[in-house]
């Protein structure tokens, strides 16, 4: 292969780069990640054709490469857009010291060796800052598209240490237009490199869709919380293995006391704050395997594996205490009504059995005033 059958490989293989990531773009217009990856597939582009096309005009050298750097800028701010990471400014210094290096270069006639070198080491170090947010993002779930996202930023940065020591040493292979290896080096290694990186940014984005897509169809929008299905399917699952296992478990239902008149004074928006409020101090007072949910409007179901009646007690007590101290909203404290029943040694065990008593002593706990918890007794064939 010639360099101008690479050259041309390389400008197709871009130009495609380019119409999925504006595709993808075009697809997901609020994202702020995908509207830098589209820019700078665009640069990308421009500037593989303005170098392959330098050969025969020499001025499109120094602007084909800055737009090369700006569109290694660009990635990188799309991965900070993506991660949620605070952009800064060093990657953009870098960008703008290689292009005014690039058209000094130009003027000063230099030979084509330093040019290589600038290019080389601006774009190692955007890669380096790329490598370095892709391992903060994906921590500690790794994936294919993090491995290929990964495996492609490591394939480029070594392409450009290539470069550099094969400008350093004057390499006649790196600028010999029928060179092996100056082929693969300047064109071959960055398509395949470039191209892997693209494929690993949008599966990345589309793994993320899909974990979004999971989450919304599982957990409550407004707490955080599994929604009532996933919870009920939850509690299912581990009354089976309780049963199976001849374990102890216990379920509670929880009301927020008075919140219509939280909704009634304030507005619904103030008793929505409300419910995210209550909703994070039960998770936080919860054992990291317990599961809790939003049942529907004020109220709460948590299921504690490996939890008897007196169990049951101490975190009645815990939950009521937490909510207690805290001032929501800078108004007075709001209160619970807790309802809890245990898994019975025998007789109906079933799911519905044991939420339907949990909710008659969260009736029972409200019938006594509020503010406290009551535990369902221990009896059998509980008619649902």
């Amino acid at each position: 292969m010639d360099a101008l059958t690479a050259g041309l490989s390389l400008i197709i293989g871009q130009f495609c780069i380019a119409l999925v990531m504006v595709g993808a773009h075009f697809a997901t217009r609020p994202e702020r990640s995908t509207r830098y990856w589209a820019l700078a597939a665009i640069l990308v582009l421009a500037g593989v054709l303005m170098v392959v096309a330098s050969r025969r005009f020499p001025i499109l050298q120094p602007i084909g490469s800055s737009s090369l750097v700006f569109g290694a800028v660009l990635q990188l701010s799309g991965l900070q857009a993506f991660y949620k990471v605070r952009p800064g400014k060093l990657e953009w210094v870098i960008g703008s010291a290689a292009c005014l290096l690039f058209f000094l270069l130009v003027a000063a006639d230099a030979q084509i060796y330093r040019h290589l070198i600038v290019f080389a080491t601006a774009n190692l170090a955007l890669f380096a800052m790329s490598f370095r947010v892709l391992l903060a993002g994906i921590r500690p779930r790794w994936t294919f598209a993090s491995v290929l996202t990964v495996g492609a930023v490591v394939l480029l940065m070594s392409n450009n240490i290539t470069r550099i020591v094969l400008a350093i040493a004057r390499d006649p292979d790196l600028i010999v237009t029928r060179s092996p290896m100056g082929i693969a080096t300047l064109y071959l290694v960055p398509l395949g490199g470039v191209f892997v990186y693209a494929t690993g940014l949008l599966l990345l984005y589309f793994e993320r869709l899909v974990d979004d897509k999971h989450k919304l169809a599982t957990h409550d929008d407004l707490t955080g919380l599994l929604n009532r299905r996933a919870i009920v399917i939850a509690g299912e699952r581990e009354v089976a293995v309780a049963i199976r296992h001849r374990q102890q478990l216990t379920v509670a239902f929880v009301d927020i006391d008075y919140l219509k008149r939280v909704n009634d004074s304030f507005g619904h928006k103030a008793g929505d704050l409300v419910v995210a409020d209550i909703a994070k101090l039960l998770s936080e007072a919860c054992r990291s395997l317990d599961l809790v949910g939003r049942y529907g409007g004020d109220e709460f179901c948590m299921v504690f594996p490996c939890a008897d009646s007196d169990s049951a007690a101490l975190m009645g007590e815990r939950l009521l205490t937490a909510v207690r101290q805290n001032s929501f909203r800078d108004q007075r404290p709001l209160t619970l009504s807790i309802g809890f029943a245990s898994l019975p040694p025998d007789g109906d065990q079933s799911w519905a059995s044991l939420i339907h008593r949990a909710d008659l002593a969260l009736y029972e706990a409200k019938a006594q005033g509020r503010d406290q918890f009551c535990i369902a007794p221990q009896v059998q064939n509980i008619s649902v």
